[in-house]
């Protein structure tokens, strides 16, 4: 499975039940990864408005995407589901905000990165993604 997630400078993901930041561009760059369908819950599907077609919602992900499904995570803890997980892409915002909902797997552990790319967001100016791979024991 991949997983699609955006982080600030400290791995926060949610301040107060909500996203930390939306951008576009990395919604884009999402569909065009994934190729297909991008799996996510119904929280996360507001923001694919426009691209609805391209969505699968589902909120039990890790229990109903398939092995081969890219999704999108936002307030879903990975930790619990860290077996099922071969990809990892990480949008990073390049600056802190505010957060009290953190990634909660140590991608210095167990995870190599494969792929780094900086692009120009419509919100941000400078996006990081940096693709990592589950390194199988």
């Amino acid at each position: 499975m991949t997983i699609f997630i955006c982080l600030d400078d400290n791995n926060g993901i949610l301040f107060n039940h909500r996203r930390q930041s939306r951008d576009e561009a990395v919604l884009k760059d999402m569909l065009d990864i994934a190729e297909g369908k991008v799996w996510m819950n119904t929280y996360s599907s507001k923001l694919f408005g426009r691209a609805s077609d391209k969505v699968i919602v589902e909120d039990d992900l890790f229990g109903c995407a398939p092995k081969e499904s890219c999704c999108f995570v936002e307030d879903i803890s990975l930790k619990p589901h860290e077996d099922k997980l071969e990809v990892i892409i990480v949008y990073y915002w390049n600056r802190t905000y505010p957060a009290d909902v953190y990634l909660d797997i140590d991608l210095n552990l167990g995870w190599e990165i494969t792929h780094t790319k900086e692009f120009g967001g419509t919100s941000h100016e400078k996006i990081t993604r940096k693709i990592y791979k589950h390194k199988k024991q």
